[in-house]
């Protein structure tokens, strides 16, 4: 009956062990597959506004198309839509929430107007600054071309606008205009609202939570994908294509002026040679930038991967960002193509002016004139490295695997010897003992503690995360109370701050310094919207209380999670003790012999003497012991020689688990070279001709500027 309860025992423990591994991969897998149907539906969003020119209108009736005579600005993901203008956002109708920016002008995203045209330049000012006059405005420039730059100039204008209610936010603190917001309702309804989505997401609000609440609070499981217009107006590569359009313009521009009075141009045509010339210089800058957050990125992807599996999911924060590191190193490619459109762009307006030059001075030899250095060799270097780094990493990473399949099989085979010396100081030398069957009992033992000190700390670590999430919510309802007893004082001392602002904002020509006090000012304007309501500011107060209040139970939770794990912690600890004291102090017994000398008797005992004449085993016993398990002999060491294969097999299990994802970063690091050395190459020549001939007829630069601007650019 012992042994059945203990065969019970060790196999409810390795039950227990199992269960716990199976449920932190599958919250894994689960992580993954929502952040991927959230990353594929916001690629969707950004193919569409690719090619309509627009953003989706919310769906507000769940049957997948988008309603554009609405006005709300949250609803349902329009997936039907989506799929009908080619772009495929890999969910169903009604899975995932979607918030767009409709807050009227130049915030509502969702339409298409005439917001952008190429810039003219100003002779009498002598700057690049205007814009071209259409036929609409007394020009005679043509109206009404609708393309991705002038959603563009929506994007830029609402990213210098001032945060307004109405306006799509996350609600943050400051709360955060932003261009579109994607929410996963996550698995559960984890705040008990009768809804999967929660918190705000539920609501019909314009505004999403904030992103980085993810993944420690409870009462909340969904997950916010926030494009702000940053980051959109980067993900469309909207300035290599607004800077290639106005490229052809300044050049259009230059073979207008030459033709009214070519001496007289020259100048103007020389800058505008030297402006493609900065113009590429500055992609190629942008462009090695790009190609070297590259490397940094993939670096973090797969230091965040190796710390996720070497932790075994403990660690969530890391588990969580290498993934979006991932996403983000896979997004650099279609930035490096927009650079070198961009490129190609520059060159052909360099032919356009160096062409002007020459035929304006007859003078000028069309040979002495040079296009832009386009010296990508910075650029290629970078994405060469990136893609060696990526191949050492995984060399180094096989070799690891190597390694520590070679360090196993040695603790295997020294644990197989230990276990043999422990049999044969128990037998005394002979083949057998009366003994024999207290051997397994101690091994088992140890392996079930181990299984029980493994989890206890897992359960450490769920208990540190809920204790530092109790302390930061202390912290906001103690902002919150502070606010709400001097709401009136610091509502005044707000309002002067921000007319000092935007005193010092009008006096500002430096735009580094007007952006730095721009954002200052946004972040006093939020905070004195929050003091002005004070039903809002109660409101963040209580919902502050209410989190906390559930963080601290589920702090009470783990804590209890705890205190179970270390109770089964000293329950096998008194198990391993119990199984290494009967081997230790086993008594007199026989030890049998095959073969002379006879079967003699023999003894263990670490209490009294042995009698005399038997083969006093317990030094060797205890000596075996000690090799096996450690120097202790109430628990046994991790690290010692019977557990330290289990170590070394899930630190196998581990680096086997980031083979995929280094395989991965050298198909994306390779993509990238070759990518961006075919880019390179297809470049177009730089072939400057022509000497005291009739210049270009403005017609025909023109044609060719409102063709590259109806393109949207030159890509």
């Amino acid at each position: 009956m012992v042994q059945v309860l203990l065969l019970v025992s060790m196999l409810a423990g390795l039950a227990a062990i199992g269960y716990v591994q199976w449920r932190e991969r599958s919250a894994l897998e689960s992580s993954r597959q929502e952040r991927e149907a959230l990353a594929q539906a916001d690629r969707a969003v950004a193919a569409f506004a690719t090619v309509l020119r627009r953003l989706p209108c919310p769906d507000v009736d769940r049957d997948g198309v988008e309603d554009c005579t609405s006005t709300q600005q949250k609803g349902w993901l329009p997936s039907v839509t989506l799929r009908l203008a080619g772009a495929d956002p890999g969910v169903d109708v009604g899975q995932l929430r979607y918030l767009v920016q409709r807050g009227g002008g130049v915030n509502d995203l969702t339409t298409l107007s005439d917001s952008w045209r190429p810039l003219e330049y100003d002779a009498t000012g002598k700057t690049f600054a205007s814009m071209r006059a259409t036929t609409n405005s007394g020009g005679t420039y043509p109206a009404d071309i609708l393309t991705l730059p002038d959603l563009c100039q929506r994007l830029d204008a609402g990213r210098r606008a001032t945060y307004a209610v109405g306006m799509a936010e996350v609600r943050s603190t400051p709360i955060r205009p932003i261009a579109y917001a994607l929410i996963h309702p996550g698995k559960v309804d984890a705040d008990g609202d009768g809804s999967l989505f929660d918190g705000i997401n539920a609501s019909a609000d314009s505004a999403v939570e904030e992103p980085a609440r993810r993944p420690l609070l409870a009462g909340y499981d969904d997950l916010v994908e926030e494009k702000s217009y940053t980051s959109l107006l980067a993900s469309l590569h909207c300035v290599p294509l607004i800077d290639s359009i106005n490229t052809v313009s300044l050049a259009h521009d230059v073979v207008v002026q030459v033709d009214e009075l070519r001496s007289g141009n020259i100048v103007s045509a020389r800058r505008a040679r030297d402006f493609a010339a900065a113009g590429a210089a500055i992609t190629l800058i942008d462009t090695t930038v790009t190609v070297l957050g590259l490397v940094m990125t993939t670096f973090k992807a797969a230091y965040e991967s190796a710390l996720c599996a070497a932790t075994l999911g403990i660690l969530v924060n890391a588990c969580a960002a290498a993934p979006i590191h991932g996403t983000a190193a896979g997004l650099t490619a279609g930035v490096i193509a927009g650079n070198l459109a961009s490129a190609a762009a520059n060159i052909a307006a360099a032919v356009m002016a160096g062409n002007a030059l020459a035929l304006a001075d007859s003078s000028v030899d069309a040979s002495n004139l040079t296009c832009p250095a386009m010296d990508f060799s910075q650029a290629l270097a970078a994405a060469n490295q990136a893609l060696a780094d990526a191949e050492a990493d995984k060399r180094t990473l096989d070799q690891q695997i190597i390694d520590k399949q070679n360090e196993l099989n040695a603790a295997l085979n020294a644990r197989a010897v230990s276990v043999n010396n422990l049999y044969a100081q128990v037998r005394a030398g002979g083949t057998s003992s009366e003994i024999d069957s207290l051997v397994p009992p101690v091994l088992n033992a140890s392996l079930g503690w181990e299984g029980y000190w493994f989890a206890e700390q897992t359960a450490i670590g769920k208990r540190d995360n809920y204790r530092t999430e109790v302390t930061e919510w202390t912290k906001q309802i103690n902002t919150y109370a502070y606010q709400i007893a001097n709401r009136s004082t610091l509502i005044a001392s707000l309002t002067a701050e921000i007319s000092v602002l935007d005193g010092q904002i009008a006096a500002t020509t430096d735009p580094v310094a007007k952006a730095a006090l721009q954002k200052s000012r946004l972040e006093k304007t939020s905070l004195l919207t929050l003091l002005s309501d004070p039903v809002k500011l109660q409101e963040q107060y209580d919902n502050a209380v209410r989190d906390r209040a559930i963080a601290q139970g589920k702090l009470n939770d783990a804590e209890a999670e705890l205190l179970s794990a270390q109770a089964n912690l000293s329950i096998s600890r008194a198990t391993f003790q119990t199984a290494y004291n009967n081997l230790l102090n086993a008594g007199r017994y026989r030890a049998f012999f095959s073969s002379p000398p006879p079967n003699r008797n023999a003894c263990t005992r670490t209490t009294s003497a042995c009698p005399p004449g038997d083969i006093n085993t317990t030094g060797g016993i205890r000596s075996a012991l000690q090799d096996l398990f450690g120097a202790s002999s109430s628990v046994p060491d991790p690290n010692a020689k019977y557990l330290k294969p289990v170590q070394l097999q899930k630190e196998l299990n581990a680096l086997q688990s980031r083979v995929s994802e280094a395989n991965d970063r050298i198909t994306r690091a390779r993509q990238t070279r070759d990518d961006l050395q075919t880019r390179v190459n297809t470049l177009p020549t730089c072939t400057i001709t022509g000497k005291g001939v009739t210049p270009m007829p403005p017609a025909s630069s023109v044609d060719i500027l409102v063709n590259v601007d109806r393109k949207g650019g030159t890509r």
